[in-house]
């Protein structure tokens, strides 16, 4: 009686310690494809996207929006571009604005503010300083892509219907994209390597691809696809959002285009590297909001 009471002590403390273990981002627990659920609202209804992530594929990446996710940062986030001739859904940086005399329609969230504001901020996954001496990190996301000179040593991910790909604004008019910058890999993998700031800028931006079919990116990194069952719930969101532009644009020529403003935004505004040279850009914000109401990690 006592060697099965102590046995079973014994399997619940190692139970405990398991879960103990796994608790963080960034443990001995960490698996291959790590899992996240997205929540998408949309008129009042809720899409459920469940995806798998490719940390062999994209490690530095996969590190980076984890982390963001679990904090938080993306929850309340809206689709500020929704480009419907390229086929992609942009989000990451903005919230819908509640101010009607904010012209933009959109709320910038200040990335370096935000990940200040961390508890853990001191967990940061750093891939980018400024210096070989890794004392003055950029807090932005190494490129692992093919034109960032990145070896893809397990095969890079094509874009697909509802892939995630992280994003960053071209900078190439900047001064500073032409600056070095060094990066090292999140696999264990800790040599740096001299590299380009304008493919080494990435905050926290990505977008979900409405693709029929798959197609070979050798400029930003696509690291994550939708799960099995998502596909169809991905579906029924254009499906939703096409109904509602038919419902509400019936007299437009264009009734795709009247669905969305076409707002000019200053972005850059707050990345140092960058400083005071900032540009605009135009987005194509949706009239009904699309809005990310959570990125849940299932799995790390």
């Amino acid at each position: 009686m006592f060697k099965k009471t102590m046995k079973k002590l014994a399997c619940g403390v190692l139970a405990v310690a398991s879960v103990v273990a796994c608790a963080g981002t960034f443990t001995a627990c960490e698996t291959s494809n790590p899992e996240v659920k997205m929540q998408i609202e949309f008129n009042g209804e809720t899409y459920n996207l469940n995806y798998k992530l490719y940390r062999k594929i994209a490690p530095t990446t996969v590190e980076h929006f984890l982390y963001l996710a679990d904090n938080g940062y993306y929850d309340g986030l809206c689709v500020h571009d929704y480009d419907a001739d390229n086929l992609k859904m942009y989000t990451g940086g903005y919230s819908v604005a509640t101010d009607e005399t904010d012209t933009d329609g959109l709320v910038y969230k200040s990335y370096y503010d935000a990940i200040a504001a961390f508890d853990n901020y001191g967990k940061f996954p750093m891939s980018v300083w400024r210096n070989e001496d890794k004392k003055n990190p950029t807090y932005t996301l190494y490129g692992e892509f093919k034109n960032n000179n990145f070896e893809v040593k397990n095969g890079a991910l094509k874009e697909s219907f509802g892939s995630l790909t992280m994003y960053y604004h071209d900078i190439a008019s900047y001064a500073a994209s032409e600056n070095t910058v060094y990066v090292s890999r999140a696999d264990g993998n800790t040599e740096l390597a001299s590299r380009q700031y304008k493919y080494n800028s990435a905050t926290s931006l990505f977008y979900i691809s409405l693709l029929d079919g798959e197609q070979e990116n050798q400029g930003y990194c696509t690291f994550a696809t939708l799960k099995s069952g998502s596909v169809e719930v991905l579906e029924d969101l254009q499906a939703d959002i096409t109904a509602y532009i038919e419902a509400n644009y019936t007299d437009s020529t264009d009734d795709e285009d009247d669905f969305t403003t076409l707002r000019s935004v200053r972005v850059n505004t707050d990345d140092p590297f960058v400083g005071e040279n900032t540009i605009n850009k135009s987005f194509h914000v949706p009239n009904a909001p699309i809005v990310i109401k959570k990125v849940e990690v299932k799995k790390f």
